[in-house]
């Protein structure tokens, strides 16, 4: 008994290390040069516009695509701050899906920043870049359409602890 034990306890610790050294993986695209990128969100290839947040990669498309929208403190990445998923969507439609920095002590600090910016400008914004809508999350995919996440080091751990259970 005492074994079966350890080894379940062994397998969540090598799961929770796996976890820890993941990198959050976010969409990122634009619907007014893709329109699939458009609310609800349907990529016609699965996992298209899926991006590794730490590339450098994702920290160009932010300075190419965002940097006329956005005020530059979004666009411009600091090295080593954290960054998180976020859905942006104008008041014209448009929808933007990137990473971008945020202050992890408070998650919504890019969409206040926003909206300070636009309640800043209200005159002189042309209003095809006002921010109809924001929101930040700090799992992968998640800024995409909303559906049930599959977590396979979970699925794993039921896997093995119903094996272990069954078998006393």
């Amino acid at each position: 008994m005492a074994r079966q034990g350890f080894t379940a306890l062994s397998f969540v610790v090598l799961l929770a290390v796996f976890e820890i050294g993941s990198c959050l993986r976010c969409y990122q695209c634009n619907s007014q040069t893709d329109p699939s990128c458009a609310d609800p969100y349907k990529p016609q290839v699965p996992n298209k516009h899926l991006v590794d947040c730490t590339t450098q990669d994702s920290i160009n498309y932010n300075i190419q695509f965002l940097r006329s929208i956005l005020p530059p403190e979004l666009t411009n990445s600091i090295a080593g701050a954290t960054r998180y998923c976020h859905k942006i969507v104008l008041q014209t439609g448009t929808t933007i899906r990137t990473c971008l920095d945020s202050n992890p002590s408070e998650i919504n600090h890019t969409c206040r920043s926003l909206e300070n910016a636009a309640s800043k400008s209200m005159q002189s914004i042309d209003p095809s870049f006002k921010i109809k809508h924001c929101s930040v999350c700090d799992k992968d995919s998640c800024n995409g359409a909303s559906s049930a996440a599959f977590s396979v080091p979970l699925a794993t751990l039921a896997l093995i602890a119903t094996y272990l259970l069954c078998k006393q």
